[in-house]
Order: C-alpha cells, then sequence, then structure tokens
C-alpha cells in the first residue's frame, strides 16, 4: 500500500546529455551579500561536462565559483528553457 502511494508522487529523472545547458540553484552556496534575500536565486547558466551517476552532473563553472565543488544533484540543477517566441533572447 505504501509502495504504491510512493511510486505515484516519485518523479521521474529528466534525462541530460552533455553540453546542455543548466542553471545551479544559489540555495547552499554562501553568498557576499548583506541578506539571502537580495542574492541571486539561480547562477549560471552552465554546461554539463558529463553524467556521473543517475542523479549526478559534473558541471563546468566559471572561474568566480572556484572554491565550488563542481559535482551537482539533480535536484539543484535546472535546465534552462528556450523561448517559444520567435526573434527572443
Amino acid at each position: 500500500m505504501f509502495k504504491r502511494y510512493a511510486d505515484k508522487i516519485r518523479a521521474s529523472t529528466p534525462v541530460l546529455n552533455p553540453g546542455e545547458m543548466l542553471w545551479l540553484s544559489s540555495k547552499n552556496i554562501k553568498s557576499t551579500r548583506p541578506t539571502k534575500k537580495l542574492s541571486e536565486r539561480w547562477l549560471g547558466p552552465f554546461p554539463i561536462l558529463k553524467k556521473v551517476r543517475t542523479h549526478a552532473y559534473h558541471l563546468m563553472l566559471q572561474s568566480q565559483l572556484k572554491f565550488i565543488h563542481s559535482f551537482f544533484h539533480i535536484s539543484l540543477p535546472e535546465p534552462v528553457k528556450t523561448s517559444t517566441i520567435p526573434d527572443w533572447k
């Protein structure tokens, strides 16, 4: 009974390939801003270098973020969404 309920609400992992761009959540990253409210919520976008495990990815971070480990669980990055409006950047 519990397994059936848990399987209903469990989300499947997205399929992401090397080279795709991801936004990185700043949830666990310390900021230099005076309050967390003023910090950016998403950093990036960063390209995927490789898929490490089923739920982990290796991202190519910028030089400003060299103090951060470059391996992330799939719950922290968010895929970059492309616009459906023509000529929109």
